[in-house]
């Protein structure tokens, strides 16, 4: 019997921000949002962890926001991970029928599935994050989504296979035990980002979803209703902040201010005669920058990116179309101009994306930000549990108990 209304914690550990939300999922399957978290990321650098301590302290407080607007603990958590140490391929796996009947039981479906993950060579400082079957082919028959019941002499899958460096991902899971919880999955932010965006057309007919974060950008291409193509790249919204703030000698703070404030990638909304002012770096005294400058260095950044991403979705394509076009999502997609140019250089059909699937969602979560964490908790699929559990020692308990002290 179904455990009645469980609660799902979900981590997205960003390169700019940490974001925790606790849902309640239903009998019948759906999520209910119950309260977020946030915290600005420290520790962090694309993904990877570079301070331990650090990480720590803002995933503590990001659930101890969570938890507190809750009245709850959040004990176990879906992990979402990035990074360009994320890496993916197709593989194809076959198993004979046995039996009598030849009859193809569950046991055989995850048999054929582990036979695709076992033709795949993974080294031994990699593990498999994801294992997720896209077609079941009997007898030379495709297109079979659910193989169970029917009757065959050889069963054949395709499945996409997720991998990530085992070191890398075990830092992430020990900034986790050391903010006082246990991951229950990790799931890869791509995948989680499809799942709040996408609609079931889209993923049927054949969609992208570009995911332009902080640190990295997520690509990830569904055709069949089925993922046929995942890719981290690492350049994001950062990477036009540290450009900007070279091109015109400001703090990377002050950077990112003017990018929001003033920023966008079509130079010609910007007048000739538009200046900013702009602080200098250190004791230099301020001084001032045409704003069309400022445009045209995010406006290369973009191109770069774009271009990028372009390259990847040739890849994917594999000769089949994307019929839904693209949906660009992510914290960096609403630079303005980045839709319209994303369109103009991919030459295809481009909606943005903002999440959704989770009932009762707060307004503050209705960005292209939050679409990992809001995807983390309605991604299904199963995946293996990383990492040991942090002991319980009485410091563990101590900890627990004056934070819900502070509810």
């Amino acid at each position: 019997m179904k455990k009645k209304n469980p609660i799902i914690c979900s981590l997205d550990v960003g390169a700019s921000k940490i974001c925790m939300v606790i849902a309640r999922e239903h009998n019948d399957g759906r999520r209910e949002f119950i309260s977020s978290g946030h915290a600005e990321s420290r520790g962090l650098n694309k993904g990877v962890v570079v301070n331990l301590d650090e990480a720590a302290v803002a995933i503590r407080k990001a659930a101890r926001e969570a938890e507190k607007k809750a009245n709850l603990s959040a004990d176990w958590v879906r992990l979402g991970a990035g990074g360009d140490h994320f890496q993916s391929c197709n593989s194809r796996g076959a198993v004979t029928v046995d039996g009598e009947r030849q009859e193809v039981t569950a046991r055989l479906a995850s048999q054929v599935v582990a036979a695709a993950q076992s033709s795949l060579v993974v080294p031994p400082d990699r593990e498999i994050v994801h294992v997720l079957s896209q077609e079941f082919f009997l007898d030379g028959q495709g297109g079979i989504k659910k193989p169970v019941g029917l009757f065959g002499s050889q069963l054949d899958v395709n499945v996409h296979i997720m991998t990530c460096r085992s070191a890398l991902i075990q830092n992430l899971i020990n900034a986790v035990n050391r903010a006082e919880m246990r991951v229950q999955k990790v799931i890869a932010q791509p995948l989680a980002v499809a799942e709040a965006v996408l609609t079931k057309d889209e993923k049927e007919l054949g969609a992208a979803v570009i995911d332009i974060g902080g640190g990295s950008t997520n690509i990830a291409v569904f055709q069949r209703s089925a993922v046929r193509f995942t890719k981290i790249i690492p350049v994001g919204g950062q990477s036009f902040t540290r450009d900007l703030a070279i091109g015109i000698q400001t703090p990377i703070e002050e950077a990112e201010r003017i990018k929001i404030v003033s920023g966008t990638v079509l130079p010609e909304k910007a007048e000739d005669e538009e200046s900013i002012a702009v602080p200098g770096i250190g004791t230099r005294p301020a001084h001032t920058v045409g704003r069309k400058t400022i445009c045209e260095i995010l406006r290369a950044r973009a191109i770069e990116l774009l271009e990028l991403i372009r390259d990847q979705l040739y890849v994917a394509a594999d000769g089949s179309p994307l019929i839904a076009g693209v949906i660009i999502t992510g914290g960096g997609s609403k630079l303005d101009g980045m839709t319209e140019l994303a369109e103009e250089l991919l030459d295809v059909p481009i909606r943005p994306g903002l999440p959704a699937g989770i009932a009762g969602l707060s307004d503050d979560l209705l960005f292209p930000e939050y679409a990992t964490a809001v995807g983390l908790t309605l991604f299904d699929a199963e995946g293996p549990i990383f990492g040991a559990p942090p002991k319980k020692n009485m410091q563990w308990f101590l900890g627990r108990f004056l934070s819900w002290m502070e509810k």
